[in-house]
């Protein structure tokens, strides 16, 4: 029993790494070079305490395009393209993904999967050596394998999913 939680613990710490190496990272931005975030989902909070979030869609001379996807003030702000001032616009987070968590979340969770689904095929056929359910004790443990590999991959793409600050520049 010992053993296991020391194993769960590794695992959790592992797992947790990835956010916990990702320090809120800044990046600085001339308003020309604002091209960088079209395309990626963006969260602004926008003059009056409303945040919008949704896809950058284009950088104007003098606006941000977004494609509204989530608001917190659906009147002043509603879904679809909203042009964000330029003089309003100083900060606001820009989303970006990684593969880290995805290359380790899905054979952690295949490995996990498939060691649940040994002991259920063994609780359900009584040995693998026996013919009892045999059927039902195979389904068991490819059903479990493959619900705990696809469990590790949105684990790790939940993992990799990170904000990135940016700043404008004057």
């Amino acid at each position: 029993m010992r053993g296991t939680a020391n194993r769960a613990r590794s695992l959790a710490l592992l797992l947790a790494a990835p956010l916990l190496a990702d320090a809120a990272a800044l990046m600085h931005v001339k308003w020309e070079g604002l091209t960088v975030v079209v395309g990626n989902t963006v969260s602004i909070a926008m003059p009056g305490g409303a945040v919008i979030a949704g896809k950058a869609t284009g950088v104007e001379s003098d606006a941000l395009v977004v494609d509204v996807q989530k608001t917190s003030d659906r009147t002043a702000y509603p879904k679809g393209a909203v042009r964000v001032p330029r003089a309003t616009l100083h900060r606001f987070e820009m989303q970006t993904k990684g593969k880290v968590g995805r290359i380790v979340g899905t054979p952690v969770g295949f490995a996990v999967g498939f060691t649940a689904g040994v002991g259920a095929a063994i609780g359900i056929g009584g040995g693998f050596l026996r013919n009892d359910n045999q059927g039902a004790a195979t389904a068991a443990l490819i059903g479990i394998a493959a619900a705990g590999t696809v469990g590790g991959y949105f684990l790790g793409n939940s993992i990799d999913k990170h904000w990135t600050a940016i700043e404008i520049l004057p």
